[in-house]
């Protein structure tokens, strides 16, 4: 399937980061309980404004802003998809927290939703260089990677959040400092347990400027007592042994209590595989079909993740990822047409659909399994930069529910393809040139 948007174009060339928070996005019917299901609302910034601002999908117009120090601003959506993680991107490391109003609640076989006025929360938190943003299990860490040793000394941390007292007053929270910089990320696990992963001692002790900042391994901790006090319960990092390692790591998902990392190529490479059950964890390593390694993965629900693959950058090919397998194999590797780069890529809630965005500007719409297939395609976006640090405004992916939308920063638009139907639905004109867009909570 191919088809062309053509929709009225405005006169109006704005430039957004966008994120996107929502409900239920697909189009639904009255339910029986006689009441329209609203749609919800999406969060996204400004690449030339510094000011973040939300988009009823009810009414297709822009109802609040809020003002931040730059444009550009980095978002994330925290696992209740009510809330916004901000990385202003200022010189203090800054974090805010953007409360999109949304409340959902659930009815078996749908969601109702209420929306509350929006609010930027009080909270700031600030850091030297944040970068991983990861919310499950009812909270948000976040982690401040520090600086590259050599320059100077610096402070990397994780910030600990409890979700559910962002709206209070004084939200709970709780500081662990890392030993040491690192490309780290921290991930709460639940039960009191944290993972966080472990500096690279090379990179650390500033004896080598070209270590990499990638950690090698991760540890577990009882997060029981003061931070200072936490003790590890399960360790992974040990170079010499594959299940107990996951060098130059980077790209993480998880499907439940199970947790897939990127790991290096070459020997020993591959994709390290966490299972939880219950107090008890235990890893394997997935060796990687051929010399390539997966640096972003992807994943919704259903069975399997997805990530990017090849060699270096730009990666060319997709990597299906099921975590129960014994092995990967060519079958589960998936070129992208045309020799392009992977570009953006999301899991839909269900796992069983991927969308791809690549930059000759088409949404690429496949089944994920038993074996990959392409069951449609839209010119969504015209051809567009996807390399890092493109300076032209980057069109952009998220998965909502049912839906993929994707941001037009040339024409100002945000638009939406249905993954069940294979249609496309909502085509949006908003304030700015939408570029990123992050996903929210899946609709019903």
């Amino acid at each position: 399937m191919n088809e062309t948007l053509s929709s009225p174009r405005r006169s109006i060339r704005p430039c957004i980061l966008a994120l996107a928070v929502g409900s239920t996005l697909a189009t639904l019917p009255a339910q029986a309980h006689d009441h329209t299901i609203l749609r919800g609302r999406l969060v996204f910034a400004d690449h030339e404004t510094p000011v973040l601002r939300i988009l009823d999908l009810d009414s297709g117009e822009t109802t609040h802003s809020f003002p931040v120090p730059l444009p550009n601003a980095g978002l994330a959506t925290t696992s209740d998809g009510r809330h916004v993680v901000v990385k202003t991107g200022d010189e203090a490391g800054t974090i805010r927290i953007l409360d999109s109003g949304l409340v959902r609640e659930s009815h078996g076989d749908h969601d109702d939703v209420e929306k509350l006025t929006p609010r930027l929360l009080d909270l700031v938190v600030t850091g030297d260089k944040p970068a991983h943003v990861v919310s499950e299990q009812g909270q948000i860490a976040l982690f401040y990677d520090g600086d590259r040793p050599w320059l100077r000394k610096s402070d990397p941390k994780v910030v600990l959040l409890d979700l559910a007292s962002l709206g209070s007053k004084a939200p709970r929270s709780i500081v662990w400092k890392s030993p040491a910089p690192q490309h780290g990320i921290a991930i709460p696990l639940g039960k009191r347990r944290l993972l966080v992963s472990v500096p690279n001692p090379v990179y650390a002790k500033a004896e080598d400027k070209s270590a990499s900042s990638r950690p090698d391994g991760f540890v577990v901790l009882d997060t029981a007592g003061k931070p200072e006090t936490w003790k590890p319960v399960f360790t992974i990092n040990d170079t010499a042994k594959a299940d107990a390692s996951c060098r130059l790591f980077h790209g993480h998902a998880a499907l439940k209590d199970t947790h897939v990392f990127g790991c290096a190529e070459g020997e020993g490479g591959g994709v390290l595989v966490l299972r939880r059950d219950g107090r008890s964890f235990a890893a394997q390593k997935l060796a990687y079909p051929d010399g390539r390694r997966t640096s972003t993965i992807k994943g919704g629900g259903g069975r399997h993740l997805v990530g990017n693959y090849g060699l270096k950058s730009p990666y060319d090919a997709l990597l299906r990822i099921d975590p129960t397998a014994v092995s990967l194999s060519e079958t589960d590797v998936l070129k992208v047409p045309g020799d392009q780069a992977a570009c953006q890529f999301e899991v839909s809630a269900t796992g069983g659909r991927l969308a791809n965005l690549t930059p000759d500007g088409k949404l690429r719409i496949y089944e994920i399994a038993p074996a990959w297939k392409e069951l449609a395609s839209f010119d969504a976006v015209p051809a567009f930069d996807c390399a890092y640090g493109a300076k032209t405004p980057t069109p952009n992916l998220a998965i909502i529910g049912a839906s993929a939308f994707v941001s037009d920063p040339t024409q100002g638009r945000i638009r939406e393809f249905h993954l069940d139907t294979l249609k496309q639905g909502l085509d949006l004109p908003v304030e700015g040139k939408p570029t990123i867009i992050a996903g929210g909570a899946s609709g019903g």
